[in-house]
């Protein structure tokens, strides 16, 4: 008896690692036309490996330049680096859905958003209700409220971070909340980039995510009960969200009241909420720290920004100029998208999937395939770009010709991802941001970098992440203005 079962457990065992050896080489047999790193055709490990090093972006533009526009990364994964296919595959009419390498995202394991539902026909749902709370009439509610933080984020850097002539430098860290109780409220931050790594990770490991999130876990899962993290910020919506619905709700202009005007579930909202307060405002965060960067690095361009604000300073409104008149600076508008093309606040594969065959640079692309997107060599395309691609430049978005600036303007894009199928809902809110604090601070201030040599420490983990980011900041008053 104990012999039969023994051998019920070793052919158990044979078939399991039969099993495994057909998947590794029908795997390998299916892109085994298609150029990459000789170890990813038959494992994901050169591709975890890079997720967890941080340097997973720079790898993928390795990869391309070596291997060319379309790269095998890992079994059943490509890299396509061609501006033009990326927007053929993310187009509408493509056949293309989410991979679902977007389910490692779920910041709340529990339920789907408008980021990491796969589904085509949910998506589009989701979208639908979603989309007026982040178009022209919803965003023009918001300009207030991101005026005011505006305010107190200028009179927390006056108070607490300005460097007076003569006296030491002190650095202002541009890598954590600053006003307030200067604190990371709930651990929110920290809860946030605590959770990418893993994130990235199980999103390329779909029998771990599967397993994180089956009922064995759920014991170890966020609760609204929490004191800190993730599982106070859920306990946080939920007191904000039930407090709009019922007999004595409150009804405030803002964000989260679009979410609720919506026509989601009271759990969709709450969702989507997550979304909005831990994805949205980190990756416009992380953006302005890169503009911030880039322009104290590059004297020409940090001079001509300050030009610009000071022909205006006058003219405009106060105490924050407002969106329309942003909009009208040319030069600072090219800085943004200029930081935007060299240095993503999103830094995902971004992989996307069809059903069916498709032919991608002239090379077959099998059903079932992780398609991710090279950003940094679409966006470093030395044919697009010019042969500057690798610069700081924002004066190539005002010189190009008509033509060439409309291809600019569609691959630079891709930053908020593209179409009308995945473009960022919060695109305008975080251009209508990011253009306001941007003015605001070059025209009260002078920025430079603490440490020149080394200025800030990033990993790329879904989300770009800097760290230790001191800059030294001065007072400084326009130029003709009393």
């Amino acid at each position: 008896m104990a012999l039969h079962i023994s051998a019920v457990y070793i052919g158990g065992i044979g078939i399991l690692i039969l099993w495994v050896l057909f998947t590794r080489i029908r795997n390998w047999y299916a892109l085994r036309h298609i150029p990459g790193p000789r170890t990813a055709g038959w494992s994901k490990f050169w591709l975890v490996r890079r997720q967890i090093n941080g340097r997973l972006l720079q790898d993928l533009r390795d990869v391309s330049k070596k291997y060319g526009p379309v790269a095998r990364i890992g079994p059943r994964w490509v890299v396509v680096s061609s501006p033009s296919e990326i927007r053929r595959i993310w187009s509408i009419r493509s056949g293309y859905q989410r991979s679902p390498w977007y389910r490692g995202f779920r910041f709340d394991p529990n339920s789907d958003s408008v980021i990491t539902m796969v589904d085509n026909k949910e998506h589009l749902r989701l979208r639908t209700h979603l989309g007026p709370a982040y178009q022209a009439r919803g965003i023009t509610n918001q300009e207030q409220v991101v005026d005011e933080q505006i305010a107190k984020l200028i009179d927390f850097i006056t108070r607490k971070y300005l460097s007076k002539p003569g006296t030491a430098a002190e650095g202002a860290g541009y890598g954590r909340s600053i006003w307030g109780a200067n604190d990371d409220l709930y651990g929110a931050i920290d809860a946030l980039q605590g959770m990418l790594l893993p994130c990235a990770v199980m999103g390329l490991l779909p029998p771990v995510l599967w397993f994180v999130t089956s009922p064995l876990c759920k014991p170890f899962m966020p609760r609204k009960t929490d004191k800190s993290g993730i599982g106070r910020l859920l306990g946080v919506l939920d007191e904000r969200v039930r407090a709009r619905y019922g007999e004595k709700k409150v009804k405030n202009m803002d964000v989260l009241q679009g979410l609720v005007e919506s026509g989601l579930s009271r759990e969709e909202v709450e969702a989507e909420a997550l979304v909005h307060l831990l994805g949205g405002t980190d990756t416009t965060a992380g953006a302005l720290r890169n503009t911030v960067f880039f322009l104290a690095t590059c004297p020409a361009a940090y001079r001509r920004l300050q030009d610009e604000i000071d022909s205006v300073a006058g003219r405009v409104t106060r105490p924050v100029i407002a969106d329309a008149e942003c909009k009208e600076l040319k030069f600072l508008q090219a800085c943004i998208k200029e930081s935007l093309r060299l240095w993503p606040p999103l830094s995902g594969l971004q992989a996307k999937m069809s059903s069916n065959d498709d032919v991608v640079c002239g090379l077959k692309v099998p059903a079932g395939t992780h398609v991710a997107f090279g950003y940094f060599e679409v966006m470093r395309d030395k044919d697009l770009f010019g042969e500057n691609a690798d610069m700081y430049e924002p004066m190539r978005w005002l010189e190009a010709d008509p033509e060439k600036l409309k291809e600019m303007e569609a691959t630079g894009g891709m930053a908020f991802a593209a179409g009308t199928r995945w473009e960022c809902l919060g695109k305008r809110l975080a251009n209508l941001q990011m253009g306001k604090v941007l003015f605001e601070l070059f025209l009260r201030f002078d920025f430079a970098m603490t440490d020149p040599v080394k200025p800030f420490d990033w990993k790329h983990m879904g989300f770009t992440l800097q760290d230790d980011m001191n800059v030294t900041i001065t007072e400084r008053k326009p130029r003709g203005v009393v």
